[in-house]
């Protein structure tokens, strides 16, 4: 099968390739997947640079990649009884908190995946829509949970317009959040279209305009997150960053706000189950706004780490 291997950790890719190694086969409690797409996530190029290796090491070289999978299972170990034969399935494949070595594999033509992780796919979408969904979601769920959002609540998310915030935003709303958002002036339309009540330009000192905010969700890590954070929350107020690694430990909090730096964690289908009830009633959707094929995911990393993508990039695969 074809694979994208990592090499070897660069900043421009060239420690990638598109290989030809054997199938996998799938052991006792996993499933072979036949991978129809994928996506592109920060963690996925981060993880490529050799960033994230405190966080999400990988142990050795050549090492398969990518997490987001949409696919079709052809194999089933010992002791599988869910997901069967034919059918179509969503996951994230693992991330192996607490700094063990990450497995991933969706950026192939086919992966092994623990049946307890997979879900069946929702009916509604394309394969490109359903693998743009699995880590953006998780995590914005996860993330939204940990935070405690419920209907009535004042929340501010940085960074509305990528694949995490944008999934963020269409999570709380189904929440019953009032969401205040940052994000360009070019994309305010596309986060209004997605339930943004507020948006305000990235650019400008929005810790200056928002005060009494009860909770921050912070997608980006911009400089300085954690200070303006804090002047925006009401006593008590909560935060919650997928991304401020070394600031969240150096910045001291005050009023009693509860941060937390979180990890996704995707040790089973329930959070997918969840999600997919969100897909097929139309309360979240799919950003899937640039597509590329598995023969040129090269340039969709290059792309995505432009840091400028709108929703999410598809990679779909033959």
């Amino acid at each position: 099968m074809k694979a994208l291997m990592l090499k070897e950790f660069s900043q421009d890719f060239s420690g990638v390739e598109l290989m030809d190694i054997k199938t996998p086969r799938p052991a006792k409690g996993e499933v072979l997947v036949r991978v129809l797409a994928s996506s592109v996530n920060p963690i996925d190029f981060k993880g490529m640079y050799g960033w994230l290796q405190k966080q999400y090491p990988i142990p050795s070289f050549p090492a398969l990649t990518g997490f987001d999978v949409a696919g079709v299972v052809v194999a089933v170990g010992e002791g599988v009884e869910r997901p069967k034969l034919g059918e179509a399935v969503w996951a994230s494949l693992p991330t192996q908190q607490g700094g063990k070595p990450l497995r991933m594999g969706a950026y192939a033509q086919f992966a092994v995946l623990p049946a307890a992780k997979c879900g069946i796919a929702p009916t509604c979408l394309s394969p490109a829509e359903v693998a743009s969904m699995p880590v953006v979601a998780i995590t914005a769920l996860q993330a939204l949970s940990a935070i405690g959002i419920k209907h009535g609540d004042n929340v501010l998310i940085i960074g509305g317009s990528g694949g995490t915030g944008s999934c963020a935003i269409q999570v709380a709303k189904a929440l019953g959040a009032h969401v205040t958002t940052t994000c360009s002036e070019k994309n305010m339309e596309f986060c209004r279209s997605l339930g943004a009540d507020v948006c305000i330009n990235y650019r400008d000192t929005w810790q200056d305009k928002l005060k009494d905010m009860d909770a921050v969700y912070d997608c980006i890590g911009e400089s300085g997150v954690c200070a303006k954070s804090n002047k925006v929350l009401k006593d008590g107020g909560k935060f919650v960053s997928i991304a401020a690694w070394a600031e969240f430990y150096q910045h001291k909090w005050d009023r009693e706000i509860q941060a937390t730096m979180l990890e996704m964690d995707s040790t089973n289908a329930e959070t997918l189950e969840t999600l997919g009830e969100m897909l097929q009633d139309g309360r979240i959707k799919p950003t899937v706004t640039q597509t590329f094929k598995l023969e040129n995911i090269v340039d969709a990393l290059k792309e995505a780490a432009k840091g400028r993508t709108v929703g999410k990039i598809g990679i779909e695969i033959d």
